[in-house]
């Protein structure tokens, strides 16, 4: 009874936790704000308005569009990979990025030379997919057990690479660790841009191609009898996913378990149809990433912990849960 009630209105509450879990967020922190004193604060130029629209916001809607975009994607490639356990960190984007920004730090404690931390981490993250992906590919096609290992692989690599690069630092080492575990610390309006564009963008993308999507779930023999072109299908999404992906961990660092949980919480509450999954994803994503982050810089403040440590203590027992129920079957 309780599950139909969830899935019957579960369209209409999500909207609505997104809306509160906007305002909750912008109340809370190492100094509480009552909700009225932030409408307040809207037209009055003080202290309270720089705290919560200079510092709270931009870090708030950084955390939505990471939680979206990272469940956006992750329910995509669950959907055109046919593995419920698929996590978008899977095609080793994550572990290129943590690599990129541990080796600008490197470069620039051990040669005083300075390097764009998000540069490199975009580059070396894209770079990560592009290697997942020729080394996957077999005779024009993308078998998708070749595609997860490969991923593996990459991933293997990149992360030895890090940990090597880590154990020969001197300095900075705390920075390295805060990146490689995520981080919204410091986040300004400047840092939105281009991974807000980069996932409103994906999400347009998805939703127009939803009919595709539903039909690619279905099955690739029928989805192809349809006349989808599922290949093509698949190397759009993928790559297209990928750079979504770094353009997000450019930014934050590596923040694990939202692309792999949230898509399956999503399709509980709206169904399979990825018209609506997807919406349902995207908003939930940036529910559980915000909400993750205000704990992050909340509970030892002022104290910060990362950001992917907060995830995975939420992330990992509520996996445990779906395995048990049989969700991801």
């Amino acid at each position: 009874m309780f599950q139909k009630w969830i899935f019957k209105y579960g369209r209409i509450i999500i909207p609505i936790l997104f809306v509160f879990s906007i305002i909750l967020n912008l109340s809370f922190g190492s100094v509480k704000i009552s909700i009225s004193e932030i409408f307040k604060s809207i037209t009055v130029n003080n202290q309270i308005h720089f705290l919560i629209w200079k510092l709270r916001f931009p870090r708030i809607l950084m955390g939505i569009i990471t939680g979206a975009g990272l469940a956006t994607v992750g329910a995509i490639f669950q959907t055109i990979m046919k593995n419920p356990l698929v996590d978008p960190y899977l095609i080793g984007t994550s572990a290129g990025a943590g690599f990129g920004a541990v080796l600008a730090i490197y470069i620039a404690t051990s040669f005083n030379k300075l390097f764009s931390i998000t540069l490199f981490a975009f580059l070396f993250s894209f770079l990560a997919s592009f290697l997942t992906v020729l080394l996957a590919k077999r005779k024009g096609i993308i078998p998708i057990t070749h595609l997860i290992l490969s991923g593996v692989l990459i991933s293997t690599i990149f992360s030895s690479a890090t940990i090597l690069l880590i154990n020969f630092s001197r300095r900075n080492i705390t920075n390295a660790y805060v990146w490689l575990f995520g981080s919204l610390s410091g986040i300004t309006f400047n840092d939105l841009l281009i991974p807000s564009i980069s996932v409103l963008s994906f999400l347009l993308f998805s939703l127009l191609k939803s009919r595709e999507l539903d039909t690619i779930a279905l099955g690739e023999d029928e989805a192809k009898l349809l006349g989808v072109e599922v290949e093509r299908e698949k190397w759009i999404f993928y790559l297209f996913g990928a750079f979504v992906i770094s353009t997000i961990v450019s930014k934050t660092g590596i923040i694990g378990f939202v692309g792999l949980i949230i898509p399956h919480a999503a399709r509980i509450l709206t169904g399979s149809n990825h018209r609506y999954s997807i919406l349902g994803s995207f908003l939930l994503g940036g529910i559980f990433l915000s909400f993750s982050d205000t704990i992050a810089r909340t509970v030892v403040s002022p104290i910060e912990i990362p950001i992917g440590v907060i995830t995975s203590f939420v992330g990992a027992p509520l996996m445990f849960i779906l395995l048990k129920r049989g969700v991801t079957k």
